[in-house]
């Protein structure tokens, strides 16, 4: 139960992340990062407290405005994820997410869950790389729900304890 309710923390985060750069072999590469983050979930169903969830991977900017995200954690193992920039929503588990343009160096990667919205700021300047996450509540909204393979988790906001990125 407990790895269920990370999963889905995980997938919130991941699928906010999800829209970060991909690429084909054949589009040149804008920006390049590679990332890591941590997080500690607590949820009322399934009852879990401090949760630990761990994901890295890299993420892709192309000049064709696509985006690639290649991720592991210790929740859903390995996951990719392919998105172009500025396209509508995509459909996901639960939601959808998509990727956009949120300042001359920064990309913003939505979530979108049920109840909340999961927003991820990537930002690379040079050899400079900074990550942002946040999470939100709808109006109206009293907890996080998180969809998973196994169905639903619903969680108090997830704490980011630690973030980073660097480009590549």
């Amino acid at each position: 139960m407990s790895k269920f309710k990370s999963a889905c923390i995980f997938s919130t985060l991941a699928a906010t992340f999800l829209l970060m750069p991909p690429e084909s072999d054949a589009a040149g590469v804008t920006a390049r990062a590679k990332f890591s983050f941590d997080a500690l979930a607590d949820c009322e169903q399934p009852s879990v407290k401090d949760f630990p969830v761990h994901a890295e991977g890299t993420g892709m900017l192309s000049t064709d405005r696509t985006a690639r995200l290649d991720m592991q954690s210790n929740i859903e193992g390995h996951t990719e994820y392919t998105a172009k920039l500025g396209a509508k929503p995509t459909e996901a588990i639960g939601g959808s997410a998509s990727l956009r343009v949120a300042g001359k160096h920064t990309l913003k990667a939505v979530r979108e869950y049920p109840n909340n919205y999961i927003i991820v700021y990537m930002t690379v300047i040079g050899n400079a790389c900074s990550l942002r996450i946040e999470n939100r509540l709808k109006p109206g909204k009293r907890q996080y729900a998180f969809e998973g393979k196994t169905g639903t988790a619903l969680c108090s906001k997830p704490r980011i304890v630690r973030s980073e990125c660097t480009p590549y």
